[in-house]
């Protein structure tokens, strides 16, 4: 029996474990998507759509499912919660991803993200006045974004009984936000802005800009 050189032998070997490999590869690729289809299944019967690819981690609480709509690729991580009740709306882009414990509340009102955004893990969005975020933003842990404030004209009542003001909130296309930020109700925040940790951001904010502190003011703009 004549026998392959040793390059050759040590090069079939070289092919064929990267052929197991992507055979295993492949493999694992499909069992996650067959996993993370039956997570999304019991979301699927509740929310008004849920695009194609979902990741839902267990805990994941919603409700006025109906008015709730994730776009493909979806990442919601554990104990994350979306409220579109009284009438409110949630809709999330593609391959957005929400983290743990972020709350999107929306009684009322509206909370509009578009495509590839992340807000992280105890953040809470109130969209009762209405919150509207572009494309690719990014909102560290711990953020809070408002979109109305409470009524205080009358002493003779008490604040909780005077309501709210709604104040629509805009924040633009490829916009940062650092960790334990405050968004108030009314604030426009312009498109590439990047928003300093723990800054409370009263104020519109122009296009480029590089804000921080409390209250939030220009310390730079972004150039080229």
């Amino acid at each position: 029996m004549i026998r392959p050189p040793r390059g050759d032998r040590a090069a079939h070997r070289v092919a064929s474990h990267g052929a197991s490999g992507s055979v295993s590869a492949m493999l694992r690729r499909v069992v996650t998507s067959i996993v993370a289809e039956l997570l999304a299944l019991p979301y699927r019967a509740r929310l008004g759509h849920l695009g194609r690819r979902p990741r839902l981690f267990p805990f994941v609480r919603v409700s006025g499912g109906r008015r709730v709509r994730l776009g493909d690729d979806a990442r919601v991580q554990s104990f994350a919660a979306l409220s579109a009740v009284a009438g409110g709306r949630v809709t999330i882009g593609a391959s957005c991803e929400l983290g743990a414990s972020a709350q999107l509340e929306a009684a009322g009102g509206q909370i509009t993200m578009g495509d590839r955004c992340s807000v992280n893990q105890f953040c809470v969005l109130n969209g009762f006045g209405g919150i509207t975020i572009g494309n690719d933003v990014r909102i560290a842990a711990h953020t809070v974004i408002v979109s109305s404030t409470h009524r205080i004209d009358s002493i003779a009542l008490p604040i909780r009984a005077q309501g709210n003001e709604p104040r629509p909130t805009v924040i633009g296309d490829d916009v940062w936000i650092g960790a334990h930020c405050v968004v108030l109700g009314g604030v426009r925040i312009g498109a590439h802005a990047v928003i300093g940790a723990g800054s409370v951001v009263r104020h519109d904010v122009p296009e480029y800009a590089v804000v921080a502190g409390a209250p939030a003011r220009v310390i730079r703009m972004r150039t080229a």
